[in-house]
């Protein structure tokens, strides 16, 4: 009877802790050194950002939206501490209309949390090669949005190709090997 109460408590550990990893959000730090580091005009900036903002409102922002959120602001901590709080979710900002807001949307986060994160991308995006990914069609506005956010929050960028019509998508790393080989 222990070691049956025992394997059960195993599990339910087990299971907590991998449930748990979903919220662990871990914006690659040396991307973040390098998005302090930029100066205008900026090779970020047509990559939106996210963070957390007030009431439950995500913030899609730009690099240049979060040097003015934080000089708008009165922090006791320096730019990078401030981006590595805000962009890994860990501090809400008050934009006070400033940068655009968003509710995700809850289809896609029910989703989101319930599948792994490869099968999310296999969901809505299209596997392009090389690390590159393309959005699918057929989405909204606001789940558009939501999508990005959580692939943001997994070390994803994205941005829209005008040419060609679509949404591309690349990890943060594309940054990281190209830099480090200076």
């Amino acid at each position: 009877m222990k070691s049956i109460n025992f394997i059960t408590l195993l599990c339910c550990a087990l299971l907590i802790m991998c449930s748990c990893n979903k919220n662990k959000i871990s914006i690659d730090e040396h991307f973040i050194k390098l998005v302090s580091r930029d100066i205008w005009p900026s090779k970020f900036e047509r990559y939106p950002f996210y963070c957390k903002g007030e009431n439950g409102k995500i913030l899609e922002v730009r690099s240049r939206d979060l040097r003015m959120l934080y000089d708008d602001g009165s922090f006791d901590f320096d730019y990078l501490s401030f981006l590595k709080k805000v962009l890994n979710q860990k501090m809400e900002l008050q934009s006070q209309g400033k940068v655009e807001s968003f509710y995700l949307d809850k289809y896609l986060e029910k989703a989101y949390r319930n599948i792994d994160f490869k099968d999310f991308m296999r969901i809505y995006c299209i596997d392009e090669g090389e690390n590159r990914f393309r959005l699918k069609k057929g989405f909204t506005y606001n789940q558009k949005r939501t999508i990005f956010y959580f692939l943001f929050i997994n070390n994803y960028l994205s941005c829209f190709d005008d040419y060609a019509g679509v949404f591309w998508i690349f990890n943060t790393n594309i940054y990281n090997s190209s830099e480090r080989k200076k």
